[in-house]
């Protein structure tokens, strides 16, 4: 699930990225009303994806946009004219080293919505630096430029300007950025990783018509793609498990036509479990059993019905089959020994990790479930059918002693 889900959300924005590029390569055909448009598009998509950021309470992708545009702003105002100008260095590399470094501020500290501390820390923090940079250039402008030369000088190379080590600092700050996306895998952290990516670029390519223009619509278009993103996952991805909910299954169940397997897959003794160790301890098992059902073969798609009970369905395959890979999946939960952690443990744990590792004073339980299986047939074509037919089969599976698999 987690691979899948990487592999969808770092799909989209590298084709963003690579249709910026191929704009770049012909950016000699961007000509008349084009160009006007080009220039200006940048701050229409940044009003609206502060529109879409305020609506969600998304703070890491409205201080993203507005980073970004901040840092298109400042390259069309000043970063125009030749590198050798004092005041042409000392922005650019101020945005070299605090671009990136801001940027990653705002994905590494969590996100907890607009109102909350963190916002007004990190705003804060990015005024600060803005005024400490213009009152140091006004009170010490050529002695700070020539210290910054000694450590970050920009030398132009053909259509490049680059600063070694500021090259340097800017990889690192992507690579810590990439890391951060890979550790925690979410929607926002992709988006955050690329839109860091396509501000950085135009910084090493300055001597290149248009790209600016270019790379801040492409970084700007990532945002926006990852709020919209970021809300359908609100309606429709479970955020406890990661899975996708109910509507979501009914949507996918409205839309088939053709011959599919449907499965109903129910924790065992859950409600005890609860009532035993509390309902943190049953959110874990919730999670646990998730990561492992996700991992179901045969193209089977897995959805959280609601409670402890889960939905699989398998396109164009008959419902013996689908069984085979359920039975797969019921054992897999079978043999993996959960282990109820204390509560400090358990915040830190991954869905991946619950229950793998133990200690002296934690209690190590067995999770198992118990699943029925139906499919679309003569007399059984309507979804609801197939789920109360598949329902049935699970209480069968209940009543011959559960941790088992029924067709019906």
């Amino acid at each position: 699930m987690a691979q899948n889900h990487l592999i969808n959300g770092f799909f989209p924005p590298l084709l963003i990225l690579v249709a910026a590029t191929i704009a770049v390569l012909f950016n000699d055909r961007i000509t008349g009303e084009w160009l006007t448009a080009l220039l200006w598009l940048p701050y229409a998509l940044g009003a609206i994806g502060t529109l879409i950021a305020l609506q969600f309470s998304k703070r890491q992708l409205l201080l993203s946009i507005l980073l970004t545009v901040a840092n298109y702003l400042l390259i069309r105002s000043y970063l125009q004219a030749p590198i050798t100008s004092e005041l042409v260095r000392y922005v650019y590399t101020l945005l070299v080293l605090c671009m990136p470094l801001m940027m990653l501020c705002n994905q590494l500290v969590t996100e907890r919505g607009l109102t909350h501390p963190n916002t007004f820390v990190l705003c804060s923090l990015a005024l600060m630096v803005a005024g400490l940079a213009a009152a140091f250039y006004v009170l010490e402008g050529a002695n700070i430029v020539a210290w910054l030369d000694r450590y970050f000088a920009p030398r132009s190379y053909a259509q490049m300007v680059v600063s070694v080590n500021g090259l340097l600092f800017s990889l690192t700050m992507l690579i810590l950025s990439l890391g951060l996306c890979l550790w925690r895998k979410g929607t926002i952290q992709i988006g955050l990783f690329f839109v860091m990516l396509a501000n950085t670029v135009p910084l090493y390519c300055l001597d290149v018509p248009y790209i600016s223009s270019i790379f801040a619509t492409a970084a700007l278009s990532i945002a926006l793609l990852t709020g919209i993103k970021t809300s359908h996952d609100l309606a429709y991805r479970d955020q406890l498990t990661g899975l996708h909910g109910r509507r979501k299954l009914f949507e996918r169940l409205a839309g088939l036509s053709r011959h599919y397997s449907l499965a109903m897959l129910d924790i065992d003794h859950f409600k005890k479990f609860n009532d035993t160790f509390g309902h943190d301890v049953g959110d874990d098992v919730l999670a646990m059993v998730a990561s492992k059902i996700a991992q179901v073969g045969g193209g089977g798609e897995v959805f959280r019905y609601g409670g402890e009970e889960f939905t699989f369905i398998f396109h164009g395959m008959g419902k013996k089959e689908a069984a085979e890979y359920l039975n797969e999946i019921r054992e897999l939960i079978a043999n993996t020994p959960f282990i109820v952690r204390d509560r400090s443990r358990r915040k830190t744990a991954t869905a991946e990790q619950r229950g793998k590792s133990t200690s002296a004073g934690q209690k190590k339980v067995q999770i198992t479930v118990s699943i029925g299986v139906s499919e679309k047939a003569q007399g059984r074509e309507q979804a609801e059918q197939i789920i109360k037919a598949a329902d049935k089969a699970l209480y069968q599976a209940k009543e011959q002693g559960r941790n088992c698999v029924k067709v019906l």
